[in-house]
């Protein structure tokens, strides 16, 4: 019985800790978190958020990774992004808690949505 009942216990804790969890994500997601808006390209195994104006699909198309990386100006590789739904040419909105220095910058997503 005791052993039964500790069991319980624990499970009760860590469904609490998962919980806690969620909520503290969604928290970061709404308060003190920063947006962007851009173009997705999906290509070579590179998830690339664009958010130049200039930018088109034509050239999505056409242009390689590093090519796209060198002419526009705000490129980001998204990590840890979630893309249930979306393809390649799909206009987003991201949140993010941090940007990595790198070329192009990274970008740790926490949630995003279809524009």
């Amino acid at each position: 019985m005791k052993r039964a009942l500790a069991i319980f216990i624990l499970i009760i804790v860590l469904l609490l800790v998962w919980f806690i969890g969620i909520f503290s994500q969604q928290a970061q997601v709404n308060e003190g978190t920063a947006a962007m808006e851009g173009t997705i390209v999906m290509k070579e195994n590179v998830i690339l958020l664009i958010e130049d104006k200039g930018f088109t699909e034509t050239d999505a198309k056409a242009r390689s990774v590093d090519e796209l990386i060198g002419k526009y100006k705000s490129v980001y590789k998204l990590n840890n992004a979630v893309l249930t739904g979306i393809k390649s040419g799909d206009k987003l909105k991201i949140w993010y808690s941090e940007i990595l220095e790198s070329f192009p910058a990274q970008v740790k997503v926490l949630k995003l949505e279809k524009l």
